[in-house]
């Protein structure tokens, strides 16, 4: 009988008979409710409650000229940083910090009123709305947080490649701090004293794309035919903004590939994987990457190793460099 009624329950949930009755102001009378003058505010309506909720929130978007779509993506590059969750990032130079934003919303300094189900038309009915004020506030106190964070990040010291983890690190706070100036910009005057801020932010995060260009990178591969994969590896990283060289790079990607022949009545079957790792100057390992792939086969031996090595060069463009990109924080 419990789980019969815990079921009934689900059903009222689900079906939105628990939010139905009389129409709330808020929905024809939101000016009067939440006059402009102390907030901002956005009907929402879908077929859920989270529906609503979310054509609520991209109404308040739009107001601050942007999407939830980028601020979701921002939120989650920014929120990597101040969790210290970063492949990649030395345990020892990880930010820590409680400040983690887990929604638009929460961004924003967006609240919700109770969501509202309509019986005719079998729509729910949410208002988000921003106290001006109180958001302003919000914004103020962020950015004085954010500005001591990165700080603190921009003292991470040691050769160019943690350096150029800390600029990105930087970057992604900066960011965050110039979408907060800009939110504040829509709701209060005293954004006219963050020009200097502005400034600062702006050549943090340009800084950060032009040290990127100053890594120089060699690669040298043992048993690689002819060569391919140092060319795949070097015409990579010139793609994703990296300066390659042939020989005496900052960073040395060295490896080795490796291949188990089989000769079958069908023809010549490889086994392939690779190793890779990239050491500075002082021969301290820096990043590693291994994978081993699925067997191919050809007619013949030539044949064979062409195809084996296609799919390293393919791999190495689409999954060597995803990680190494992760790695330095991009």
């Amino acid at each position: 009988m419990r789980k019969n009624m815990m079921v009934i329950l689900a059903l009222i949930v689900e079906t939105g008979i628990v939010a139905a009755g009389p129409e709330p102001r808020w929905v024809r009378f939101r000016d009067q409710e939440y006059p402009d003058a102390r907030f901002i505010s956005s009907l929402g309506m879908g077929t859920s409650q989270k529906d609503a909720e979310n054509a609520a929130m991209n109404g308040l978007s739009l107001y601050f000229k942007s999407t939830v779509a980028v601020e979701q993506k921002m939120l989650s590059q920014y929120n990597e940083v101040v969790s210290g969750d970063r492949k990649g990032v030395d345990r020892q130079t990880r930010m820590n910090t409680t400040s983690v934003i887990r929604s638009a919303a929460e961004f924003r300094g967006a609240h919700f009123t109770d969501p509202w189900y309509n019986e005719q038309n079998r729509n729910w009915y949410v208002l988000a709305y921003i106290n001006k004020q109180e958001a302003a506030e919000l914004y103020q106190n962020r950015i004085t947080a954010n500005l001591i964070m990165l700080e603190t990040a921009l003292m991470e010291i040691g050769e160019p490649l943690q350096q150029y983890q800390a600029f990105k690190r930087a970057a992604s706070i900066a960011q965050f701090i110039e979408e907060d100036i800009r939110g504040l910009g829509e709701l209060s005057d005293a954004v006219s004293q963050y020009r200097e801020t502005l400034e600062y932010t702006r050549k943090i995060m340009a800084n950060s794309m032009t040290f990127r260009s100053q890594l120089r990178f060699s690669a040298a591969i043992e048993k690689d035919r002819q060569g391919r994969i140092q060319r795949k590896l070097l015409d990579v990283l010139e793609k994703n903004g990296y300066v390659a060289v042939r020989n005496q790079g900052d960073y040395a990607i060295t490896g080795e590939i490796f291949c188990a022949e089989e000769t079958l009545s069908a023809g010549v079957f490889i086994h392939s994987g690779i190793s890779l790792q990239i050491n500075n100057g002082a021969g301290n390992l820096l990043f590693s990457y291994t994978k081993n792939y699925p067997r191919y086969g050809a007619r013949n031996q030539d044949m064979a190793y062409n195809i084996a090595f296609r799919e390293i060069e393919k791999d190495l463009e689409a999954n060597f460099i995803t990680e190494f990109n992760a790695f330095l924080g991009d």
